[in-house]
């Protein structure tokens, strides 16, 4: 064997082995994973032991995992309120939480978490949903975030001896929303509530507030909680739901939270309780490397497995909390680059939820509906308000054998006149990491009796049947039924660059690689960058035959 021959041979080797590492890196990098259910609401409960053993506690039990989440057994406790985070400093857990008639209580372990516990009223005013307690100043002092039933906003508690007294913050609201724009009513306006709290590099303490408006609200303490800057707007969208915000062991930041927005309020009474949810089937999550000047991610966690369900509204109604959500969230990190997620209300609804932090990172997304449409949000409204705060569904698309192929599958997306139906719009969305330029491919076909079809890109959910999300997209396509030769397939690819200085911004279109003639112009800025694409039918009064989808490929920079 010539020395020349082994040498080739060598060199082929070795970089069939770096593609065949490459390979299973890239392989090992797990989608979410639900691997169990919460004893109760998600939001506290949580609890990671020095020796890698997980818990979650609920009412008069817990429910403990030593293998990352993957199993998990019941131990029954008499006080499931004794728990907390462990103070760094003394060893001892410390919990913040509500009790009845307005008290609020903090409760101290002696000997551990299985020790004894000294539970001491330090309220009286009803703080509620109180988050569990954040160490800051390399642990010399405890923040726990509440706000009060009387809705006067968000808050902290903070101490200075590891658990055994509290003062208390100033708090901070957020404005009502009102009757405006495409509203015709107002919101359950409940002020600044559920607020999380992280402590920032500089020394800063950031909150994130829940609010009645599109955003969630930040605010900032220079004083480590004593007292906090009036509320503003954050760069996060969100709506009467809930956000996690967490420091990593490795300094990263994450966030969990639904990066949605409900349909447009109707006319109704008052603005004190919610009428319905209608934005509460998607949970996202977004990470930061540089303390949140910039974030990655914006990727659908979870779906609600129920959000085509046409007994949504009262399915399960007779199993404690009725919100039929997957808002509410807290976690864990059960492994490097991995975290353990507890997430929902409902009992039947509520999950947890493993999640690499590495598929966070990821830069493309595609489907070809070999998992049916478990990654599509298309699902429409029937009329009237039913068990607590919702609407029953109807799928607004349907899977179909593929009509050209042996197997296969393909969406079908079309509109058909349904009086039962809030909205005759139909609508599809699609999720993929956020980008401010990328591009995404579809492949599709039109049917005979095709009558249109809006394409847009988005930063966030909307519903699929919001027919003024088309005014928030960043671009808006408009595929008339002429463009189009029907029962053929073509690759619609749209490219985009929102950051394009020269162009302030602008989409390209192309059909079967022949870019239409202008570009489109950015409508709306996004801080965020896109991470939804979002196919409409129009809403007219004869049925529009639709589209076939076969695949989706979306690549971000």
């Amino acid at each position: 064997m010539s020395k020349a021959y082994f040498k080739i041979t060598a060199t082929s080797l070795f970089f069939f082995l770096f593609l065949v590492s490459c390979t299973e890196q890239k392989s090992a990098i797990e989608s979410p994973k639900v691997v169990g259910i919460p004893p109760q609401n998600a939001y506290t409960g949580l609890v990671m032991l020095d020796d890698g053993e997980i818990r979650h506690y609920g009412p008069n039990l817990y429910i403990f995992s030593k293998d990352q989440g993957a199993h998990w057994d019941p131990v029954a406790v008499e006080d499931g309120n004794l728990y907390g985070k462990k103070d760094p400093l003394s060893g001892e857990f410390i919990r913040v939480f509500a009790g009845k008639d307005d008290a609020v209580f903090a409760v101290r372990s002696t000997g551990g978490i299985d020790g004894e516990w000294t539970k001491t009223q330090i309220d009286n005013n009803g703080a509620i949903m109180i988050k569990p307690v954040v160490f800051i100043k390399n642990g010399q002092r405890a923040i726990a975030a509440f706000h009060t039933l009387h809705r006067n906003g968000s808050g902290t508690y903070y101490s200075d001896d590891g658990g055994i007294s509290w003062k208390k913050s100033n708090q901070v609201n957020s404005p009502p929303h009102k009757a405006e724009g495409f509203h015709k009513g107002q919101r359950w306006n409940h002020g600044g509530v559920e607020p999380s709290v992280v402590e920032l590099k500089d020394g800063r303490l950031w909150m994130l507030i829940r609010t009645a408006l599109d955003n969630l609200y930040e605010s900032f303490s220079e004083d480590s909680g004593e007292s906090w800057s009036p509320a503003v707007p954050s760069r996060f969208y969100s709506t009467i739901t809930m956000a996690t915000v967490q420091r990593l062991q490795n300094g990263s930041l994450l966030l969990l939270w639904n990066n949605t927005t409900p349909l447009p309020e109707v006319e109704h009474n008052g603005g004190y309780w919610e009428d319905v949810f209608t934005n509460r089937d998607a949970l996202h999550a977004a990470i930061s490397d540089d303390d949140g000047q910039t974030w990655s991610g914006f990727r659908e966690i979870y779906l609600n497995p129920l959000r085509n369900d046409s007994l949504m509204a009262t399915r399960f109604g007779e199993m404690g909390s009725n919100d039929r959500s997957v808002h509410q969230t807290e976690f864990v990190e059960s492994s490097k680059n991995k975290i353990l997620i507890s997430l929902g209300q409902h009992p039947k609804f509520r999950k947890l939820l493993t999640l690499d932090l590495n598929w966070l990172r990821e830069k493309e997304r595609s489907d070809d509906f070999s998992d049916g449409l478990a990654h599509w949000s298309h699902h429409s409204y029937i009329k009237g308000i039913k068990g607590h705060c919702a609407y029953d569904r109807k799928p607004g698309a349907i899977l179909i054998p593929h009509p050209d192929k042996d197997s296969g599958q393909v969406m079908y997306l079309k509109s058909k006149k349904d009086t039962s139906l809030l909205s005759q719009q139909r609508g599809a969305l699609f999720n993929f990491p956020a980008g401010q330029k990328g591009e995404v491919v579809s492949r599709i076909k039109i049917n005979k009796g095709f009558k249109g079809m809006t394409v847009s890109l988005h930063d966030r959910w909307f519903n699929p049947t919001d027919t003024t999300s088309q005014y928030f997209a960043m671009f808006n396509f408009k595929l008339e039924e002429d463009q189009l030769a029907p029962d053929t397939w073509h690759d619609l690819r749209l490219e985009w660059d929102t950051a394009d200085t020269q162009k302030a911004g602008s989409c390209t279109v192309y059909i079967d690689d022949t870019k239409l003639a202008s570009s489109i112009p950015l409508q709306n800025n996004t801080i965020n960058g896109i991470s939804y694409i979002k196919f409409s039918l129009p809403a007219k009064k004869d049925n529009n035959e639709g589209i076939l989808i076969e695949s989706i490929k979306a690549t971000v920079e």
